[in-house]
């Protein structure tokens, strides 16, 4: 499959906390392939942060759109709060998706609470 996929990375909701001292900074990083990774930009201090950005990717071939929310930490290395994947099949047979993706893996494995909402268009 061939064509355009314009992502609308809305809002986050019931993120976990990984913060120990204040709430988590969580950026979301959409990947189609190592070489096709984009990322939201980072929200302070909010376990419900709306985003309202919008991506384009190419696509070529590939089967599964990977999302990732992380806790950007200021120092050492940012946590990962959780993930899930979604079949470009699914995309593209329907053209438009307006989804709420919930995280089912996080950190070591336990189930992570949160969702992200996404608003997919496939051209």
């Amino acid at each position: 499959m061939k064509g355009t996929l314009k992502i609308v990375v809305a809002e986050a909701r019931k993120l976990k906390d990984e913060d120990l001292i204040g709430k988590s900074d969580p950026y979301i990083k959409l990947i189609l392939d190592k070489n096709n990774i984009q990322t939201t930009q980072t929200k302070k201090n909010d376990l419900n942060p709306v985003y309202n950005e919008q991506f384009i990717f190419n696509v070529d071939g590939q089967k599964k759109l990977e999302i990732q929310v992380w806790d950007k930490d200021t120092f050492g290395k940012d946590d990962l709060i959780g993930e899930d994947e979604i079949k470009l099949s699914e995309v593209c047979s329907k053209k438009y998706v307006d989804t709420w993706v919930k995280l089912t893996k996080g950190k070591l494995g336990f189930l992570s609470k949160g969702e992200v909402h996404l608003i997919m268009e496939f051209q």
